[in-house]
């Protein structure tokens, strides 16, 4: 199985973190890019490169969240999404949204989320987010744990491990 990992925007890709770690031992191929979100091809390039992969899921976190929502509406790949941007940005990155089709997306929010506001996220996709949204609500905050990232993943991607 392959997966593609987008970080969030104050965030990294740490190839020893436990997430990383554990996402290399359970899935035959990663794709976890650096992201530099205001850069202009950044949204063209990741998709180019996940089209190229063709991973079973996206996962995204926050700003990640929002580039896995519209990758995965424009390639027909399924998401698991963390605290998905889609409100509440601190900027609007370049990103096309023309030709969104309609895939399973996972939306995972945190109760006590101070940065995104997980009931405007589920008006947002209600509104205006094309597939079919699953939504789970775990206890803590914009910042996604180990723990509960790998139990999100296990549990959609029904990896064993």
């Amino acid at each position: 199985m392959k997966i593609a990992y987008l970080h969030g925007l104050e965030s990294s890709i740490d190839i020893f973190s436990v997430k990383i770690r554990w996402l290399k031992e359970n899935f035959d191929q990663i794709y976890t890019p650096t992201i530099k979100y205001h850069n202009k091809e950044a949204f063209s390039s990741i998709t180019a490169h996940i089209k190229k992969q063709n991973p079973d899921y996206i996962v995204g976190s926050s700003m990640g969240g929002y580039f896995a929502y519209l990758i995965g509406a424009t390639l027909g790949i399924p998401t698991i999404l963390f605290n998905p941007a889609v409100i509440g940005r601190s900027f609007d990155p370049f990103v096309d949204d023309s030709n969104l089709k309609e895939t399973s997306h996972n939306v995972f929010l945190g109760k006590t989320d101070e940065v995104i506001d997980g009931a405007l996220v589920q008006s947002y996709f209600s509104r205006l987010g094309l597939g079919e949204f699953t939504y789970t609500a775990y206890n803590g905050g914009h910042r996604v744990s180990a723990e509960v990232f790998i139990d999100a993943i296990k549990n959609v991607a029904g990896v064993l491990n």
